[in-house]
């Protein structure tokens, strides 16, 4: 049954490319369930978020529709820019509430990076220590966002940027402990 979705997934994924909405729109029911966990993961430990797990969904199935030609490898990949759309505009939506004249407490995200003070990291904190690292190595950023905000496995994450699972599992722990040395840094100030 997997193998079917899969294929069926990239029949519509390379259908969509094409220009066929019928297929966008099937592969979006498709997926559905599957963007929704992805969306719940990122809001479960949200405080204060206005957006609601099928919001989160809307609004990432809006930003990949207005995508050009995207070159979608296979089901894993779509989740994984799924992923990163949602991130996005969870962050989009935490810098707005945070320039509002209103004060709001800040958004936050729970981490299981140890060593760090408190439960919750504030989801700025860690865009500006992602965006550090991406400059520094994009590879690593990646991992950090196909794993963390994707909730994607060693292995699934090496079968979408092509490299071996040691590979990826090497680059998730350097890239936690540069991650967790940034963020303790950015909010020690």
């Amino acid at each position: 049954m997997a193998d079917t979705d899969g294929l069926e997934t990239k029949r519509l994924l390379d259908a969509w490319r094409d220009g066929d909405l019928a297929a966008r729109d099937r592969l979006f029911t498709l997926l559905y369930s599957e963007l929704n966990q992805v969306s719940a993961a990122l809001l479960r430990a949200e405080r204060n978020s206005s957006l609601a797990t099928g919001d989160l969904v809307n609004e990432a199935v809006m930003r990949l529709i207005h995508l050009d030609q995207i070159e979608w490898a296979d089901k894993t990949h779509f989740l994984a820019l799924s992923a990163r759309a949602m991130r996005r505009i969870l962050i989009d939506n935490a810098r707005k509430k945070l320039s509002d004249k209103r004060r709001h407490q800040k958004v936050t995200l729970v981490t299981r990076l140890p060593g760090v003070t408190a439960d919750r990291i504030d989801f700025d904190v860690l865009e500006k220590a992602l965006i550090r690292l991406a400059a520094i190595d994009k590879e690593k950023a990646d991992i950090v966002e196909l794993r963390y905000f994707g909730g994607m496995s060693h292995q699934e994450i090496a079968e979408v940027t092509g490299t071996s699972e040691s590979t990826v599992k090497r680059g998730w722990r350097a890239a936690r402990a540069w991650l967790l040395d940034a963020m303790t840094t950015d909010i020690r100030g």
